[in-house]
């Protein structure tokens, strides 16, 4: 098989595995919510404070990276029995925007986690704001689940 050929082949998979990941993430957005279809993309439950919660994840933000950039926390606000933190997420020359919205359940005493992540250019991410809700999800959940 001559070389043309072969880098024609990988091309047209490589297309191919673009207009697929276009097609299921056809949006530049991903959210958690208690109706997803995507089982990951459900709130999360720990047991723990708000006040705890809040500081364990500014912690933990800064030592999340994705392609090699670190993450940054940039601002939170906490009102009652609610909180909400701000963090950027680097993907390669852009940044998405990621929301965790923290609301404690002082009945069960524990943390009810939502979050939404958004890219801030482009119609379709390919999916990689379900992976930032996946891999905060993910860290969160070897910090608080025990």
């Amino acid at each position: 098989m001559n070389i043309l050929k072969i880098i024609g082949i990988a091309a047209g998979v490589a297309a191919a595995g673009i207009a697929g990941l276009a097609i299921m993430n056809p949006t530049n957005v991903a959210q958690t919510a208690a109706d997803s279809k995507d089982s990951a993309l459900r709130p999360r439950r720990y047991q723990t404070d708000l006040q705890t919660f809040v500081g364990e994840t500014k912690t933990l933000i800064p030592t999340i990276s994705s392609y090699g950039q670190d993450w940054k926390f940039v601002a939170s606000e906490t009102t009652g029995n609610s909180a909400s933190l701000k963090i950027e997420v680097p993907v390669v020359i852009f940044t998405d925007d990621l929301e965790i919205k923290a609301d404690f359940d002082a009945e069960k005493n524990e943390v009810i986690v939502n979050i939404y992540s958004a890219s801030r250019v482009g119609n379709s991410d390919f999916g990689e704001n379900r992976r930032h809700i996946l891999q905060i999800l993910g860290e969160l959940d070897k910090w608080f689940v025990k």
